[in-house]
């Protein structure tokens, strides 16, 4: 039989109720869902469609993400409601090239495991795949898993298992709207342009499920949680010396600004209280001793170099550092913004400067200019500041 599989969480419980519902069967699975975006959350359900397969020893086929059809498919039915008609035409796209595919195989029967999900309307489903079933000479597995409890003892295999547990179905048009009902950024759909990992994001998701299976694969014990965290974005940032922009870099958390002007900014050097939480990325591979020496190092270098200084803003409560500066609290050699900006700090590097600088809690703008202008800077920052759950990987000791 050819179970078509839409996620992990759906496919996990419902292979293993098929199987026993049909013991003589021999099942194969085939991942096909180019209505899943982004790219990467596409990818990061078929690696845990991969894991869960692997477990319940069943061999599994994937398809071709070919968006261009699928999104072809749907055209004019972008503001449909979820359960609509844009679903139905996904389900069409999806369960007819399941059938193709058995055909091809020689295989009889077919289903998917989007039978399972609390979200789809069952009876729709059996409707469409039987009307596929019978233009193809095949046979639709009518299966009710979600009877008797089943979608909470489906949610119950899910975390024992420590799949991925996803918060949207999968296309943009169902997330955009869910998200908008939230009045909450659409994150799943943003990119870092530098190629730096923020919380919340689809690379900071694959990061922890690789860790999640390299801890499996060494035979580690390791805890897989959620937590709630207050995430920032930056959607804009610029910054104007006189009438002209020039290159600039916000550091994390920094509050919108709409168009603040500073006709002075102060380069001064204030006592930083806390030169270890600038200085932990750097600190972290070192010995006690190794530490106490090059803290000693940086705090003597900051009180005799007159040119690592800090801008403040008169007007408000922006911050301007330097490239030089920041090269120095970042033990690096950037030679200018641009540079910065292609090969950007970790987020957890950017979070300890601010730490160091201005407190754990602090939001106000920090800006990283290549020189240090003394008048007329005007700063405009829209940036977001919401919750998203983030799944998280503790190893045990």
């Amino acid at each position: 039989m050819l179970v078509h599989i839409c996620c992990s969480v759906d496919s996990h419980y419902f292979l293993s109720e098929l199987h026993k519902a049909y013991p003589d069967e021999n099942l194969v699975g085939f991942f096909y869902n180019p209505n899943i975006h982004p790219k990467e959350e596409h990818d990061l359900r078929l690696q845990d469609v991969r894991r869960s397969c692997n477990m319940l020893n069943i061999k599994l086929i994937e398809g071709e993400y070919d968006t261009q059809v699928w999104f072809e498919n749907v055209r004019g039915l972008e503001d449909e409601p979820e359960k609509g008609d844009r679903c139905n035409v996904c389900f069409d796209t999806r369960l007819v090239k399941t059938a193709q595919l058995a055909k091809e195989m020689q295989i009889q029967k077919f289903t998917t495991t989007l039978l399972s999900s609390p979200m789809k309307e069952q009876q729709v489903l059996y409707k469409q795949g039987d009307i596929i079933a019978a233009k193809n000479d095949l046979e639709f597995i009518k299966i009710n898993v979600r009877a008797n409890g089943g979608v909470n003892k489906q949610n119950e295999l899910a975390k024992e298992y420590r799949l991925y547990r996803q918060n949207y179905c999968g296309c943009q048009f169902a997330l955009k709207q869910q998200r908008s009902k939230q009045d909450k950024v659409v994150f799943e759909m943003m990119s870092n342009v530098s190629g730096q990992i923020m919380p919340a994001s689809n690379e900071y998701r694959k990061l922890t499920f690789n860790q999640r299976d390299i801890l499996e694969k060494e035979g580690k014990g390791y805890v897989l949680t959620q937590q709630e965290n207050l995430v920032w974005r930056l959607l804009l940032g610029r910054v104007w010396h006189k009438k002209e922009v020039i290159p600039s870099y916000i550091i994390a958390r920094s509050n919108s600004k709409k168009r603040a002007k500073s006709s002075k900014i102060t380069w001064a050097k204030p006592k930083i209280e806390s030169f270890y939480q600038i200085f932990q990325t750097q600190l972290k591979d070192l010995s006690n001793k190794e530490k106490v020496s090059f803290l000693t190092q940086k705090e003597e270098r900051y009180k005799l170099d007159s040119k690592l200084l800090i801008g403040f803003s008169q007007k408000d409560d922006s911050m301007f550092i330097d490239i030089n500066t920041l090269n120095f609290f970042f033990n690096i050699d950037y030679k200018n913004v641009a540079d910065m900006i292609k090969n950007p700090p970790k987020y957890t590097q950017e979070m300890h400067l601010r730490y160091g600088l201005c407190g754990m809690e602090s939001m106000n703008p920090i800006v990283i200019l290549d020189t240090q202008i003394p008048h007329d800077i005007t700063l405009e920052i829209q940036s977001v500041f919401q919750n998203e759950r983030n799944f998280v990987v503790f190893e045990e000791m």
